[in-house]
């Protein structure tokens, strides 16, 4: 039921026939785990959703949803859209992944599952605008518990006069933003 440690990940578009799986998703996290449950995840028109399946297609392991967005920032009493976005709703990872461990770099640095996951989630965006639309950030709003898996993968909160929308379940979480284009 484990994913397999450097092999190629097992990720795909989410359609109703996986929608069985996700009844025993469990992320710790029950907004995500009934997101995936919810009609919302299957509709192209609030996100694209994609799920990595164990080796035999018979759990979810792990899931994201991308949308569109953008960011904006106040300019005096203006707010002006400083670029596009594309923004990752969810991701949750199954429990029984937390803090699977996949690798450790030379100079010492923990690799785990879901520094994997979000690496696969990047790359997906990446490509989406490098053949597709452009956009100059990836954003997200992270719960406490993932914050730290963000901010280990370059991703900071928004500055004080930076804003996206959000959802009203974001409220208490920590708007974050990725630069594509840093100079």
């Amino acid at each position: 039921m484990s994913p397999k440690k450097n092999s190629r990940l097992n990720v795909v578009s989410y359609d109703a026939s996986l929608q069985r799986l996700a009844s025993t998703f469990n992320s710790r996290n029950s907004y995500l785990d009934n997101f995936l449950r919810e009609s919302r995840s299957l509709d192209d028109g609030f996100g694209k959703t994609y799920v990595l399946l164990s080796e035999d297609d018979s759990n979810i392991i792990r899931y994201y949803n991308i949308g569109v967005g953008y960011i904006e920032q106040i300019r005096g009493r203006a707010r002006v859209k400083i670029g596009g976005s594309a923004h990752i709703n969810c991701f949750a990872l199954d429990e029984e992944y937390h803090g699977l461990l996949q690798n450790i770099t030379a100079d010492g640095v923990q690799i785990n599952l879901s520094d994997v996951l979000l690496d696969d989630c990047i790359r997906r965006i990446c490509n989406i605008r490098d053949n597709h639309i452009g956009f100059a950030f990836i954003t997200l709003c992270s719960t406490e518990q993932g914050y730290n898996l963000y901010k280990r993968n370059d991703f900071e909160e928004l500055e004080g006069d930076m804003n996206f929308s959000a959802d009203e379940n974001d409220y208490d979480c920590f708007s974050m933003y990725l630069p594509l284009d840093i100079e």
